[in-house]
C-alpha cells in the first residue's frame, strides 16, 4: 500500500519502512502532493486541519486516516463515512503532558507562583503570604475519558476527592463520584476546582451557562484543556469579571488564535497558554505506537482497530 505521512516524523518514518517492508512510505506535506499522490495514496497520516471535501473528493482510493490528534471536530466527517474511510485517532497520546500541565496551572494558582515572581521582579521578600492546599480540596473533571482518568489518579494521590461528570454517570476508576451531565451543578457546587476535558461535538458547543459558574462559586478554579467552544467567551469573561469564579486557567478557545485585542487579555485573573497543553517530544512516538499495532491488525480486521473513529458521534 501506498502510504504518506504529512506529519514531519524523521527517524520514527524511517523505522516504519523498516518495520513494514512491503509498504511504500513517503513523507510529503499536505500542500505539496500532486494529483497523482492523492490518486495513488492508501493511507494517510496527518494532522493537518486543511483536509476537507475537495481534498477527499481527489483521493479515490484512501482507505484510512490515521488522524495524530484526538479531536476530529474540523474534517469532513460526512464525507469520510460516505466514502467508507477508516478513521483513527490519537487518543490517550495527551494523557501524560495535558495531566501534567493541569497540576501545573493548580499549583501555579495554589502555591502564589505568579505573586512570588512579581515579589522577586520588585527585590521584596515577604514570608506572609499564605497558600492553598491540594489536601482534601474537590476536583471535578467536565469529561471522563483517558486524559481525566489519568490525571484523577494523581489528584487521588494528592489525597484530593475527585468528582467526574459524563454523559450516563457511570462509575469510574480513581473517581470518588461520577455524576451525568444534566446533573453537572450539584457537581459544580461541591468542587474547588472543575477541569473541562471534553473533545467538541454538538452536545458539548456552548454547554456551559452563566448558572454554571454561579455553582462552581466565587473561590472556584476552571481550566480548560478541552475544547474553548464548551463556553460562550462573553459568558466566560463576564463570570471572571465579575468574580463570578475566582481564577481560570485556559489552553483553548472560542477561535483561535486570539486577536491582539481580545478581552480576555485585559484581565487579571486568567492564565493562557496557546493551545499547547498536548504537545510532547514523546507524541509522535506514542500516536504512531497505535498505528504500528492497527497496521498488524489490518485493514481487513477494521472493526478490531485501536481508536477507531465513531463517524456519527464525532469521537
Amino acid at each position: 500500500m501506498n502510504i504518506i505521512s504529512n506529519v514531519k516524523l524523521g527517524e520514527i518514518l524511517e523505522e516504519l519502512k523498516a518495520q513494514f517492508p512491503e509498504h511504500a512510505f513517503r513523507s510529503i506535506a499536505l500542500k505539496d502532493m500532486t494529483e497523482e499522490d492523492k490518486a495513488s495514496m492508501d493511507i494517510l497520516i496527518s494532522h493537518d486541519g486543511q483536509i476537507d471535501e475537495a481534498f477527499l473528493l481527489q483521493c479515490p482510493n484512501l482507505k484510512w486516516i490515521a488522524w495524530y490528534a484526538a479531536g476530529v471536530n474540523k474534517l469532513p466527517l460526512a464525507t469520510i463515512k460516505e466514502k467508507n474511510i477508516i478513521l483513527t485517532n490519537a487518543r490517550g497520546v495527551h494523557k501524560v503532558q495535558i495531566s501534567e500541565y493541569i497540576f501545573s496551572y493548580i499549583m501555579t494558582d495554589y502555591k502564589n507562583v505568579l505573586e512570588y515572581y512579581k515579589l522577586q521582579q520588585d527585590k521584596g521578600f515577604k514570608t506572609d503570604i499564605r497558600h492553598k492546599e491540594l489536601f482534601e480540596q474537590t476536583i471535578c473533571f467536565i469529561g471522563t475519558g483517558e486524559i481525566p482518568s489519568y490525571a484523577a489518579r494523581i489528584a487521588q494521590a494528592f489525597n484530593m476527592k475527585v468528582i467526574g461528570i459524563n454523559t450516563a454517570g457511570q462509575d469510574k476508576a480513581y473517581f470518588d463520584e461520577v455524576y451525568i451531565i444534566d446533573e453537572r451543578l450539584s457537581a459544580f457546587e461541591q468542587s474547588d476546582i472543575i477541569v473541562n476535558v471534553l473533545p467538541e461535538t454538538e452536545s458539548t458547543i456552548d454547554l456551559l451557562k452563566h448558572e454554571d459558574f454561579q455553582a462552581m462559586g466565587s473561590d472556584a478554579l476552571f481550566i480548560n484543556v478541552g475544547r474553548g467552544t464548551v463556553v460562550k467567551e462573553d459568558i466566560l469573561i463576564q463570570a471572571l469579571t465579575d468574580k463570578v469564579i475566582r481564577f481560570a486557567c485556559l489552553d483553548v478557545f472560542y477561535n483561535e488564535p486570539l486577536e491582539a485585542n481580545h478581552p480576555l487579555y485585559r484581565l487579571d485573573n486568567v492564565i493562557m497558554t496557546p493551545h499547547i497543553t498536548g504537545l510532547s517530544t514523546h507524541y509522535n512516538q506514542r500516536a504512531t505506537n497505535i498505528f504500528v499495532d492497527n497496521m498488524n491488525i489490518g485493514i481487513d480486521n477494521k472493526h478490531n482497530f485501536k481508536n477507531l473513529v465513531d463517524l456519527d458521534k464525532g469521537y
